[in-house]
C-alpha cells in the first residue's frame, strides 16, 4: 500500500496537507506518481466556495507524472512511462459516450473518494490512481510542467471545433489569460488569424511580447471593421466570465458565425436576444465544455511532437504547502498558469 500526502480543501477559504493511503490497484487502474499539476480557475472556486461542492474535497485536474505500478489487466502503460492524465471519468456505456459525446457522460461527476475526501480529480496529491483510459504517453522530451498543460490545452482545441472555422477566417478571443491565449494557439495552428481583446494593459503587453495581436476593448468595434470587408468577425470566444460579453458579442460576429462561450459563470445569469436579429444573421451562439479523448490525444500529440511551445503560458512554479495561500488569489497582469511541481 502506497502513502500519499495530499491538499484538502475542508471548508470554503481554508485547507491543509492530510496523509492517506492509497488502495490497492484493481485489475485497470495506473498508480502514478505526480510530478506537476495546473492551478485551474475551477480550484479557485473550489477554494472559495463558488461552487456547490459537499466537503472535505480533493482538487487538481490538470495533471502529469510517472507510471509507478499498473493492475494486472493493463496494456501499454508501464512503469516509468512519463505521461498526461485526463482525469474526466468517461463511463463508456451512457447515451453520451456511446454518440461520440464521452465529455458529458451522464457519470463524469461521479464522487470518487480516498479516505473522506471527495477527488475533484486529485491531482494535488502525491499519488494519483486513475483507470488506464485516461493515461497519455507524452515523448521524453517533454517536462512535466508542460505536459501538465495538456488538459486546458485539450478543452481548448474542442471549443475551437465549435465554430467550425476554416483556414484564413478571423477570430476575435475575449480575454488574455491562460485559456485566451491557449485559443489564439490553437487559431495560429489552424491558419486562422485572432485578436485578442482585453482591459488589462499588462496581460495584452504579455499576450503581444508572445506574438499575438491585442486590442483594448474600446477599440473592438474598429477592429471589426477590418475583418470581412467590415461585416465582422467569423467567431467569438469568450473567455472571461461576464454575462454582459455575450449580447456585445452579437454585434461583432458576421451573418452566420459562431459565438462560444468557453467560460463558466458563477453565479449564473439569464441572457435576453432579439429574436429577429438570431433568425435574420443565422449567427450560432453555443457553448462548450470540457474535452473529449480525441481532443486529449491531438493535445498530447501536439506537445510531444513540438508543434506547439506551451512553456511561456507558465509563469509560477510552486510546493503543494503553497496552496492556501495561491488559491487566494485571482491571477492578473504577467500572471498566468501557476504549476504545482512535487
Amino acid at each position: 500500500m502506497t502513502r500519499t500526502h495530499a491538499y484538502v480543501i475542508t471548508e470554503p477559504y481554508r485547507g491543509n496537507i492530510q496523509g492517506f493511503d492509497v488502495l490497492d490497484l484493481s485489475s485497470e487502474d495506473v498508480l502514478v506518481k505526480v510530478q506537476a499539476c495546473g492551478v485551474c480557475t475551477t480550484d479557485r472556486r473550489l477554494f472559495a466556495g463558488k461552487l456547490k461542492v459537499a466537503y472535505p474535497v480533493i482538487g487538481g485536474h490538470e495533471v502529469s507524472g510517472e507510471v509507478v505500478r499498473v493492475g494486472r489487466d493493463v496494456k501499454n502503460v508501464a512503469p516509468g512511462m512519463r505521461v498526461a492524465l485526463d482525469t474526466i471519468f468517461r463511463c463508456g456505456s451512457c447515451y453520451y459516450c456511446r454518440k461520440g459525446l464521452d465529455h458529458l457522460c451522464l457519470y463524469s461527476r461521479k464522487g470518487a473518494k480516498i479516505g473522506d475526501a471527495v477527488l475533484i480529480a486529485g491531482g494535488f496529491s502525491e499519488y494519483i490512481t486513475v483507470k488506464q483510459a485516461q493515461v497519455f504517453s507524452m515523448a521524453d522530451t517533454v517536462d512535466f510542467v508542460e505536459a501538465a498543460m495538456s488538459e486546458p490545452f485539450a478543452c481548448c482545441l474542442h471549443s475551437f471545433q465549435k465554430a467550425h472555422l476554416s483556414s484564413g477566417d478571423s477570430v476575435l478571443i475575449i480575454g488574455a489569460g491562460t485559456m485566451g491565449l491557449l485559443h489564439a494557439i490553437t487559431a495560429q495552428l489552424n491558419g486562422v488569424a485572432s485578436l485578442i481583446s482585453d482591459s488589462d494593459a499588462a496581460r495584452r503587453d504579455f499576450a503581444n511580447q508572445l506574438g499575438y495581436r491585442t486590442v483594448e476593448p474600446s477599440m473592438v468595434i474598429e477592429a471589426k471593421q477590418r475583418n470581412n470587408e467590415g461585416l465582422g468577425f467569423d467567431a467569438v470566444f469568450i473567455t472571461a466570465p461576464v454575462l454582459s460579453l455575450i449580447n456585445d458579442s452579437l454585434s461583432l460576429v458576421r451573418k452566420g458565425g459562431a459565438i462560444v462561450i468557453y467560460t463558466s459563470l458563477h453565479p449564473s445569469g439569464n441572457v435576453v436576444f432579439d429574436a429577429n436579429q438570431m433568425h435574420y444573421t443565422e449567427v450560432v451562439i453555443t457553448g462548450t465544455e470540457g474535452r473529449t479523448k480525441e481532443d486529449f490525444r491531438k493535445a498530447t500529440a501536439l506537445i510531444s511532437n513540438a508543434s506547439v511551445d506551451l512553456k511561456p503560458l507558465v509563469t509560477k512554479h510552486i510546493r503543494l504547502g503553497d496552496l492556501s495561500e495561491e488559491l487566494s488569489n485571482v491571477p492578473s497582469g504577467n500572471s498566468q498558469r501557476t504549476i504545482i511541481t512535487f
